[in-house]
């Protein structure tokens, strides 16, 4: 059976040939699992990336990442995912981490108060994400520590100050991003500045603009939505005064593009305080491969109990789990 592959595989494993980094190989490898199609003509073409994957990840925990952690600019991921916070100075985006996590970030008036990443945990229903706040971006310098910071990052957050002129500031952060070959994309997989040919890695991304209770910022956020509200979600709020925050961190989670799914022993309850976390579209040998392999391997069938199912259907493994299903497997 053919594995009608489409032509954003192929982008994708040209970017996993050329990458010379594990982090890059990993992250090329993870795409093209998530853009491959699921069906029996990909199967065993599935199972190599995954044993690739596996074995990158095993070096790479092995080497322990100490070039990156030798760098000032690194930041070890934890929590479910990183979400970095990218801008130019005096944007607000200090404040917006300490008004949504536990970091200990320092607040001022003048520019480039932040001047190597800060990191906190934001919690989000019953999971932790992680938010960096990135030193800001200087349009006049090649700052080296951005790129492998960017790449490391599951989403990004593109932050804007609406007191300022928000238009030229997100040129500013796109342009500079495609200087690193990256293509940012909006929830629903659109990409803009797509620049000269080549391989681009593709990052999802929101807009948050901040200071919405500034004074004189007239309609700068309706214009920044007629502009950009096509490519990505626009998030107008004030970190300082809490405006649009529980807005905004829906739509960090809604940025990674990840499902919560739970599983259960039969006849057991589920426990919901340690979701098992997939990407959108993973089926129930994906979840079986996540939770240990001898069930993925095993599995006769499994049962399901969520909204798309009455409760305790019998599924195959094919079958397509959706946010907040509870799995029930029976080897």
């Amino acid at each position: 059976m053919p594995a009608n592959l489409p032509p954003q595989y192929f982008e994708a494993e040209k970017g996993y040939r050329e990458a010379k980094a594990i982090p890059e190989k990993i992250k090329a490898l993870e795409s093209m699992l998530a853009i491959m199609p699921k069906h029996k003509g990909t199967d065993k073409l599935r199972g190599q990336l995954r044993s690739k994957l596996s074995k990158l990840k095993s070096e790479s925990e092995k080497k322990g990442g100490a070039e990156r952690r030798g760098s000032l600019f690194y930041v070890k991921p934890e929590g479910t995912a990183q979400v970095l916070l990218l801008g130019f100075p005096n944007v607000g985006k200090s404040q917006l981490v300490l008004a949504l996590t536990n970091a200990n970030a320092e607040v001022a008036d003048y520019p480039f108060t932040t001047r190597k990443p800060i990191p906190g945990m934001m919690p989000f229903e019953n999971i932790q994400i992680q938010l960096v706040d990135a030193p800001p971006i200087d349009l006049e310098i090649g700052e080296a520590w951005l790129s492998p910071m960017v790449r490391n990052a599951d989403a990004l957050i593109i932050m804007v100050g609406l007191d300022g002129d928000p238009l030229a500031q997100m040129e500013g952060v796109l342009s500079k991003l495609e200087e690193m070959r990256i293509k940012p994309m909006g929830f629903e997989g659109e990409t803009i500045h797509g620049g000269e040919e080549g391989v681009f890695e593709r990052k999802r991304a929101l807009i948050a603009a901040n200071k919405l209770d500034r004074e004189g910022i007239k309609d700068k956020d309706e214009m920044l939505k007629e502009r950009y509200g096509r490519s990505f979600p626009v998030f107008p709020l004030s970190a300082q005064k809490g405006i649009g925050l529980e807005e905004l961190k829906r739509g960090i989670f809604g940025a990674l593009d990840i499902m919560r799914v739970y599983t259960k022993p039969p006849g057991k309850k589920p426990d919901f305080t340690e979701p098992v976390i997939l990407k959108k579209g993973s089926t129930v040998e994906d979840a079986g491969y996540t939770v240990h392999k001898d069930f993925a391997k095993k599995m006769k069938f499994a049962r399901i109990w969520g909204s798309e199912k009455y409760q305790g259907q019998m599924v195959k493994k094919d079958y397509v789990l959706h946010d907040g299903d509870v799995i029930e497997f029976h080897t």
